[in-house]
Protein backbone atom coordinates (compact mmCIF):
# COMPACT_ATOMS: atom_id res chain seq x y z
CA UNK A 1 0.00 0.00 0.00
CA UNK A 2 1.47 3.77 -0.98
CA UNK A 3 2.69 5.66 1.81
CA UNK A 4 0.82 9.33 1.07
CA UNK A 5 2.56 11.36 3.20
CA UNK A 6 5.04 14.22 2.33
CA UNK A 7 7.73 13.03 4.56
CA UNK A 8 7.89 9.29 2.45
CA UNK A 9 9.07 10.97 -0.91
CA UNK A 10 12.61 12.41 -1.36
CA UNK A 11 13.00 16.19 -0.77
CA UNK A 12 15.68 16.51 -3.16
CA UNK A 13 13.72 15.38 -6.33
CA UNK A 14 10.51 17.29 -5.31
CA UNK A 15 12.63 20.35 -5.25
CA UNK A 16 14.08 19.47 -8.50
CA UNK A 17 10.92 18.83 -9.97
CA UNK A 18 9.29 22.10 -9.05
CA UNK A 19 11.90 23.87 -10.43
CA UNK A 20 11.62 22.30 -13.15
CA UNK A 21 8.15 22.80 -13.95
CA UNK A 22 7.27 26.17 -11.69
CA UNK A 23 8.38 29.10 -13.87
CA UNK A 24 5.60 30.94 -15.18
CA UNK A 25 3.52 30.05 -17.94
CA UNK A 26 5.37 26.14 -18.70
CA UNK A 27 2.42 24.62 -17.80
CA UNK A 28 0.40 26.69 -20.44
CA UNK A 29 3.22 26.15 -22.88
CA UNK A 30 3.46 22.19 -22.39
CA UNK A 31 0.01 21.92 -22.74
CA UNK A 32 -0.76 23.88 -26.06
CA UNK A 33 2.00 22.09 -27.59
CA UNK A 34 0.55 18.84 -26.52
CA UNK A 35 -2.30 19.34 -28.27
CA UNK A 36 -0.53 19.89 -31.49
CA UNK A 37 2.14 17.06 -31.09
CA UNK A 38 4.65 19.51 -32.83
CA UNK A 39 4.22 23.63 -33.28
CA UNK A 40 6.49 25.78 -34.92
CA UNK A 41 6.94 28.83 -32.87
CA UNK A 42 4.69 31.35 -34.66
CA UNK A 43 1.73 29.32 -34.14
CA UNK A 44 3.09 28.96 -30.13
CA UNK A 45 3.40 32.70 -30.15
CA UNK A 46 -0.54 33.17 -31.32
CA UNK A 47 -1.72 30.44 -28.78
CA UNK A 48 -0.17 32.26 -26.36
CA UNK A 49 -1.47 35.79 -27.16
CA UNK A 50 -0.77 37.29 -24.13
CA UNK A 51 2.76 36.67 -24.36
CA UNK A 52 5.23 39.15 -25.98
CA UNK A 53 7.08 37.32 -28.75
CA UNK A 54 10.80 37.63 -26.89
CA UNK A 55 9.42 36.47 -23.86
CA UNK A 56 7.78 33.36 -25.36
CA UNK A 57 11.32 32.82 -26.82
CA UNK A 58 12.83 32.98 -23.41
CA UNK A 59 10.32 30.52 -22.32
CA UNK A 60 11.03 28.10 -25.07
CA UNK A 61 14.80 28.13 -24.51
CA UNK A 62 14.39 27.50 -20.88
CA UNK A 63 11.97 24.62 -21.32
CA UNK A 64 14.13 23.28 -24.16
CA UNK A 65 17.51 23.63 -21.54
CA UNK A 66 15.13 21.82 -18.91
CA UNK A 67 14.42 19.05 -21.21
CA UNK A 68 10.40 19.30 -21.51
CA UNK A 69 10.86 20.02 -25.13
CA UNK A 70 12.88 19.05 -28.17
CA UNK A 71 13.51 20.74 -31.45
CA UNK A 72 13.25 18.38 -34.30
CA UNK A 73 13.64 20.94 -36.73
CA UNK A 74 14.78 24.53 -36.70
CA UNK A 75 11.89 26.76 -35.18
CA UNK A 76 10.01 23.34 -34.55
CA UNK A 77 8.90 22.18 -31.19
CA UNK A 78 7.59 19.06 -29.19
CA UNK A 79 7.48 17.50 -26.05
CA UNK A 80 10.51 15.67 -25.29
CA UNK A 81 9.49 12.23 -22.69
CA UNK A 82 9.95 14.50 -19.87
CA UNK A 83 7.77 16.94 -21.16
CA UNK A 84 5.58 14.05 -21.83
CA UNK A 85 5.30 12.61 -18.40
CA UNK A 86 4.82 16.21 -16.85
CA UNK A 87 1.33 15.56 -18.30
CA UNK A 88 0.40 13.08 -15.27
CA UNK A 89 1.90 15.37 -12.79
CA UNK A 90 -0.52 18.52 -14.23
CA UNK A 91 -3.05 16.37 -13.79
CA UNK A 92 -2.59 15.44 -9.69
CA UNK A 93 -1.84 18.94 -9.44
CA UNK A 94 -4.69 20.08 -10.96
CA UNK A 95 -6.79 17.44 -8.80
CA UNK A 96 -5.32 18.93 -6.22
CA UNK A 97 -6.29 22.40 -6.45
CA UNK A 98 -9.56 21.87 -7.47
CA UNK A 99 -10.27 20.05 -4.24
CA UNK A 100 -8.47 21.79 -1.61
CA UNK A 101 -7.83 25.59 -3.04
CA UNK A 102 -9.57 26.72 -6.17
CA UNK A 103 -13.26 24.79 -6.30
CA UNK A 104 -14.91 23.40 -8.95
CA UNK A 105 -15.50 26.78 -11.26
CA UNK A 106 -15.34 25.30 -14.65
CA UNK A 107 -13.93 29.31 -15.43
CA UNK A 108 -10.67 28.42 -13.71
CA UNK A 109 -8.52 26.32 -16.75
CA UNK A 110 -6.71 23.26 -15.66
CA UNK A 111 -3.44 25.34 -16.64
CA UNK A 112 -4.40 27.90 -14.24
CA UNK A 113 -4.67 25.46 -11.67
CA UNK A 114 -1.83 23.63 -12.11
CA UNK A 115 0.31 26.50 -12.17
CA UNK A 116 -1.27 28.37 -8.92
CA UNK A 117 -0.65 24.65 -7.29
CA UNK A 118 2.82 25.15 -7.93
CA UNK A 119 3.40 28.22 -7.08
CA UNK A 120 2.10 27.43 -3.75
CA UNK A 121 4.83 24.32 -3.41
CA UNK A 122 8.02 26.55 -4.90
CA UNK A 123 10.33 29.26 -2.71
CA UNK A 124 12.94 28.40 -0.43
CA UNK A 125 12.00 26.44 2.04
CA UNK A 126 8.98 25.47 0.90
CA UNK A 127 9.53 21.80 0.31
CA UNK A 128 11.21 21.37 3.63
CA UNK A 129 8.98 23.05 6.09
CA UNK A 130 6.58 20.65 4.68
CA UNK A 131 8.48 17.44 4.63
CA UNK A 132 9.69 18.25 8.21
CA UNK A 133 5.88 18.75 9.91
CA UNK A 134 5.26 15.85 8.08
CA UNK A 135 7.74 13.45 9.39
CA UNK A 136 7.32 14.93 13.54
CA UNK A 137 4.15 16.34 13.54
CA UNK A 138 3.61 19.49 14.87
CA UNK A 139 6.15 21.64 16.43
CA UNK A 140 7.23 24.91 18.12
CA UNK A 141 8.97 27.78 16.18
CA UNK A 142 12.29 27.11 17.35
CA UNK A 143 12.23 23.50 16.11
CA UNK A 144 10.80 23.64 12.87
CA UNK A 145 13.52 26.07 12.17
CA UNK A 146 16.37 23.59 13.20
CA UNK A 147 14.72 20.61 11.76
CA UNK A 148 13.85 22.49 8.51
CA UNK A 149 17.61 23.50 8.04
CA UNK A 150 16.86 27.26 7.01
CA UNK A 151 18.25 30.28 7.77
CA UNK A 152 16.22 32.80 10.13
CA UNK A 153 14.80 35.32 7.14
CA UNK A 154 14.10 32.70 4.94
CA UNK A 155 12.56 30.46 7.49
CA UNK A 156 10.35 33.67 8.68
CA UNK A 157 8.88 34.84 5.12
CA UNK A 158 8.21 30.85 3.86
CA UNK A 159 5.98 30.17 7.39
CA UNK A 160 4.26 33.99 5.99
CA UNK A 161 3.79 32.59 3.19
CA UNK A 162 2.57 29.25 3.83
CA UNK A 163 0.36 29.92 6.35
CA UNK A 164 -1.20 32.32 3.43
CA UNK A 165 -1.78 29.63 0.73
CA UNK A 166 -3.17 27.78 3.70
CA UNK A 167 -0.96 25.22 3.63
CA UNK A 168 -0.03 26.21 7.62
CA UNK A 169 -1.69 26.40 10.18
CA UNK A 170 -1.40 27.25 14.24
CA UNK A 171 -2.24 24.82 17.17
CA UNK A 172 -3.43 27.68 19.02
CA UNK A 173 -3.60 31.64 19.65
CA UNK A 174 -1.11 31.71 22.03
CA UNK A 175 2.92 32.78 19.74
CA UNK A 176 4.50 30.04 21.82
CA UNK A 177 1.30 27.67 19.33
CA UNK A 178 3.11 25.00 17.06
CA UNK A 179 2.80 24.90 13.75
CA UNK A 180 1.12 22.37 12.13
CA UNK A 181 -0.09 20.84 8.12
CA UNK A 182 -3.85 21.74 6.91
CA UNK A 183 -5.67 19.72 6.14
CA UNK A 184 -5.19 20.45 2.33
CA UNK A 185 -0.86 20.07 2.56
CA UNK A 186 -1.69 16.73 4.42
CA UNK A 187 -3.49 15.38 1.20
CA UNK A 188 -0.06 16.41 -0.94
CA UNK A 189 1.51 12.91 -0.51
CA UNK A 190 0.16 11.90 -4.00
CA UNK A 191 1.23 15.10 -5.39
CA UNK A 192 4.47 14.42 -3.99
CA UNK A 193 4.96 11.21 -5.40
CA UNK A 194 4.47 12.04 -8.55
CA UNK A 195 6.95 14.92 -8.38
CA UNK A 196 9.04 12.82 -7.38
CA UNK A 197 8.71 10.32 -10.12
CA UNK A 198 8.76 12.76 -12.83
CA UNK A 199 12.18 14.02 -11.95
CA UNK A 200 13.42 10.43 -11.37
CA UNK A 201 12.24 9.53 -14.70
CA UNK A 202 13.72 12.43 -16.14
CA UNK A 203 17.30 11.96 -14.76
CA UNK A 204 17.16 8.55 -15.97
CA UNK A 205 16.18 10.16 -19.60
CA UNK A 206 19.05 12.55 -19.45
CA UNK A 207 21.49 10.07 -18.70
CA UNK A 208 20.62 7.34 -21.40
CA UNK A 209 20.21 10.09 -24.48
CA UNK A 210 22.51 13.35 -23.32
CA UNK A 211 25.68 12.29 -23.24
CA UNK A 212 25.07 10.42 -27.00
CA UNK A 213 23.30 13.67 -28.31
CA UNK A 214 26.51 15.57 -27.76
CA UNK A 215 28.54 13.12 -29.25
CA UNK A 216 26.60 13.55 -31.98
CA UNK A 217 26.51 16.78 -32.27
CA UNK A 218 30.29 17.39 -31.41
CA UNK A 219 31.27 14.67 -34.45
CA UNK A 220 28.99 16.55 -36.84
CA UNK A 221 30.65 19.75 -35.77
CA UNK A 222 33.87 18.03 -36.91
CA UNK A 223 32.71 16.46 -39.96
CA UNK A 224 31.64 19.87 -40.81
CA UNK A 225 34.73 21.70 -40.34
CA UNK A 226 36.81 20.19 -42.10
CA UNK A 227 34.74 19.44 -44.82
CA UNK A 228 35.02 23.70 -45.32
CA UNK A 229 38.84 23.60 -44.84
CA UNK A 230 39.91 23.22 -48.43
CA UNK A 231 43.62 21.78 -46.88
CA UNK A 232 41.91 19.17 -44.60
CA UNK A 233 43.89 15.70 -45.11
CA UNK A 234 42.05 12.80 -43.86
CA UNK A 235 42.77 12.46 -39.98
CA UNK A 236 43.70 15.76 -39.71
CA UNK A 237 41.44 15.93 -36.53
CA UNK A 238 41.97 12.22 -35.22
CA UNK A 239 45.14 13.11 -33.30
CA UNK A 240 47.32 15.21 -31.80
CA UNK A 241 50.59 16.24 -34.47
CA UNK A 242 53.70 14.59 -33.18
CA UNK A 243 56.28 16.50 -31.65
CA UNK A 244 58.99 18.11 -34.11
CA UNK A 245 62.77 17.35 -33.52
CA UNK A 246 64.28 20.67 -31.70
CA UNK A 247 66.44 22.26 -34.57
CA UNK A 248 69.95 23.23 -33.02
CA UNK A 249 70.13 27.40 -33.13
CA UNK A 250 73.23 27.20 -35.31
CA UNK A 251 71.72 25.72 -38.03
CA UNK A 252 68.65 27.79 -37.94
CA UNK A 253 71.11 31.00 -38.22
CA UNK A 254 72.72 29.59 -41.31
CA UNK A 255 68.82 29.21 -43.54
CA UNK A 256 68.14 32.95 -42.91
CA UNK A 257 69.15 35.25 -45.29
CA UNK A 258 71.62 38.04 -44.41
CA UNK A 259 70.64 41.54 -43.66
CA UNK A 260 73.66 42.60 -45.43
CA UNK A 261 74.93 43.38 -48.74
Amino acid sequence: MPDHRISAHDTALVSKAIDRLAPRWTTWTLQTIAQHAQMRFAKIAVALPWLSTQYTQQILRRMHTNNLLDRPDYGVYELSPSGQNACSVHRTLASWHRTHAGGNSPAVAEAERTEDALRQLRGEGAVEVLHTLSKHGPLPHGELRKASGLATGSFHYRLQQLQEDQLLTRTGPSFRAAYALTPAAQELGPVYAELAAFESMAASVAVQHKPAALATASTTRANAAVQRTPSALPGLFSHAPAPQPRVLAHVTALSHPSRTR
